[in-house]
C-alpha cells in the first residue's frame, strides 16, 4: 500500500471538543489544536470508550531515560571490556556520539557494518568504521541480497537502550581494525559486536547501572509533569491501570515513586495509580511462558509459592500471560498495553494476545519537529516529484508514437537532479548519517514497516493521551494504492 507515514494523525480537536460534519459552524482555529509533536497517531482504528484496561512498561514508557543515562551506558560499557574482557586499555578513549544511532540499524557481524533498511528489507546507508562504507564494498555485499532477520550474522538494534553500542561499536571497529575490513582476523567483527553486547547486558544484569541510576535517579531519568494527571484521567474513566516491567521490583519501586509520588493529591502512594504492578516479566517470554506468578511484600520480599490470586494494588514477579488472562481477566481487545520495545512490548503482545498496542517514540517529538521546520522542502519535493511523474507520463506516450523529445528529457533529468537534492537536504537535517527515523528515502524504512504494521497507535510520550478524552475515537485514515494517489 502507497502511505505517507506520519500522515495517519486525528488530533484536530482538543479535549472536551468535538468538530462534526454535522454542524460546519464550528470552527477550531489552527493555534488551538493538539500540536503536531504531541498528538497521538493512529494505523488503526482505536476506541478508547471500549478499553477497560491500560497497561504500561516502565522504561522509556512511563520512565524518559536523559541523555546522560546514554553517556553513563558508554563509560561503563567500555571500562568492563577493558577491565574483564581483556581489550587494550585504549578502547577507553572511544566517545559515545549522541544523536548518531537511530532505532531500527542493523549490524553486519560478519562484515563490521552497521546498515540501515527499508520496509522491503532492501539495504540503504552503510556505515563501516568511521564513515560510510565504500560504494563498491557496498554494491559488492548487499546489492542483490535480500537480507532477513533470521540471519544469524545480522543483528537488529531496536531499543534506545542499545544506541549507545552502535556508536561505540562503529568507533571500535576503525580503532581495532582501521578502515579496511579485509585486514581484519576472522570473526573478530563478530567477536567485538558479542561482546559489546554481553558487557551491556552484564551491566543491566548484575545491578551496576542500577545502583548508579538510584544513586542520582534525577539526573538520569526525566521526571514528567503532566504523566501523573494522564493515569488519574484514565482511572476517573473506570479503566483499570497495570504496570507490566521486566525491571526488578526494587529498581521498580524507587523509578515509580520518583515519577508519581507528591505528583497528585488523590494518590498518596505511587501504588495507588495502579490496580496491578507486574515487574520482572521477562518480556517478551511473557507472553509464552508459564512461569508463576510470585507476590511482593512491602519489604520487597518475594514469596516462595505461586501466587492463586492477584490482589488489587499488589506487585508480583514474573507470571505469564495465560495466568495473567485467567486471574485477573486482562484478555481481549478491551486490553491497551502501552510499551516502547517494538519486539519486546508491541510486536509480541500484538501476535500472541488480542490487545490493542499503543507504542511511545521518544524520538518521533524531534521528527516532527524537524518535519515542520523542512515544511517547505518535504512540500518542493513532492511538487517535484509530481511533476516528473506527469512528465513521465507523457514521455511514455510520445515513445509509444516513435517520438523522442529532447526537451522533455532535459527537464525530466534536472527535475530528478532536483529531486534528489531535495532529499539529500531533508535526510541530512534530520540525522547526516541515517536520515529520517521512518523513511529509506522513498520507503518506509524497516522501524517505520513494523510501527505501522503493530502499533495500533503511537506517540511521543504517555501524557500526549493527555489531550484526548479517555472516551477518544481515534481514526486512521483511508489506505490508498499507488493508482489511488496519481492519475
Amino acid at each position: 500500500m502507497a502511505r505517507v507515514f506520519g500522515a495517519r494523525c486525528f488530533g484536530l480537536c482538543r479535549f472536551g471538543q468535538h468538530v462534526t460534519r454535522s454542524d460546519p459552524m464550528v470552527v477550531v482555529a489552527p493555534e488551538s489544536r493538539i500540536p503536531y509533536p504531541r498528538r497521538v497517531f493512529c494505523n488503526r482504528n482505536l476506541r478508547l470508550d471500549r478499553i477497560r484496561h491500560v497497561g504500561f512498561d516502565m522504561d522509556y514508557t512511563l520512565a524518559i531515560y536523559e541523555e546522560s543515562m546514554e553517556h553513563l551506558q558508554a563509560e561503563m560499557v567500555l571500562e568492563r571490556l577493558a577491565e574483564r574482557y581483556d581489550y587494550p586499555r585504549a578502547v577507553l578513549e572511544a566517545k559515545y556520539q549522541p544523536g548518531f544511532a537511530i532505532r531500527g540499524l542493523a549490524v553486519d557481524m560478519a562484515h563490521g557494518n552497521v546498515f540501515k533498511m527499508d520496509s522491503h528489507r532492501f539495504v540503504g546507508r552503510v556505515w563501516h568504521g568511521a564513515g560510510p562504507l565504500d560504494r563498491e564494498l557496498r554494491k559488492q555485499i548487499y546489492t542483490n541480497r535480500k537480507l532477513s532477520p533470521a540471519d544469524a550474522s545480522i543483528m537488529m538494534v531496536d531499543t534506545l537502550f542499545s544506541l549507545p553500542e552502535i556508536s561505540l561499536y562503529c568507533q571500535l571497529v576503525d580503532q581495532l581494525h582501521g578502515s579496511s575490513a579485509s585486514d581484519a582476523p576472522h570473526g573478530s567483527f563478530e567477536r567485538l559486536w558479542r561482546d559489546l553486547r554481553e558487557a551491556m547486558d552484564e551491566l543491566h544484569r548484575d545491578g551496576t547501572l542500577k545502583a548508579r541510576i538510584l544513586a542520582d535517579v534525577p539526573r538520569y531519568i526525566r521526571r514528567d509533569p503532566a504523566l501523573a494527571d494522564t493515569l488519574h484521567r484514565f482511572r476517573s474513566a473506570g479503566k483499570r491501570i497495570f504496570l507490566l516491567t521486566n525491571s526488578e521490583p526494587h529498581y521498580t519501586e524507587a523509578v515509580m515513586r520518583f515519577l508519581f509520588e507528591g505528583a497528585h493529591t488523590a494518590y498518596p502512594s505511587w501504588r495507588d495509580y495502579f490496580d496491578l504492578v507486574i515487574t520482572s516479566a521477562k518480556k517478551p517470554m511473557f507472553f509464552g511462558s508459564e512461569e508463576p506468578f510470585l507476590e511482593v511484600d512491602d519489604q520487597m520480599q518475594i514469596a516462595s509459592e505461586p501466587a492463586t490470586q492477584l490482589r488489587r494494588g499488589g506487585m508480583y514477579v514474573g507470571g505469564n500471560f495465560q495466568e495473567l488472562s485467567r486471574l485477573a481477566g486482562l484478555v481481549g481487545d478491551d486490553v491497551l498495553y502501552v510499551g516502547d520495545h517494538i519486539y519486546g512490548d508491541i510486536l509480541r503482545s500484538k501476535r500472541s494476545t488480542s490487545w490493542r498496542t499503543a507504542m511511545v517514540i521518544p524520538e518521533l517529538e524531534r521528527e516532527l519537529e524537524n518535519t515542520l521546520a523542512l515544511q517547505p522542502e518535504i512540500d518542493e519535493l513532492d511538487r517535484v516529484e509530481e511533476v516528473a511523474f506527469q512528465l513521465e507520463l507523457d514521455r511514455s506516450a510520445l515513445a509509444r508514437d516513435g517520438i523522442r523529445n529532447t526537451d522533455l528529457n532535459g527537464q525530466l533529468k534536472e527535475l530528478q537532479q532536483r529531486a534528489q537534492a531535495l532529499e539529500e537536504r531533508i535526510s541530512h537535517h534530520f540525522n547526516p548519517a541515517w536520515g529520517q527515523l521512518f523513511r529509506d528515502r522513498a520507503e518506509l524504512s524497516a522501524f517505520g514497516a513494523q510501527v505501522e504494521d503493530y502499533a495500533c497507535v503511537y506517540t511521543g510520550r504517555v501524557s500526549n493521551f493527555r489531550n484526548y478524552s479517555p472516551s477518544f475515537y481515534f481514526r486512521s485514515p483511508r489506505d490508498r494504492m499507488s493508482h489511488e494517489l496519481a492519475r
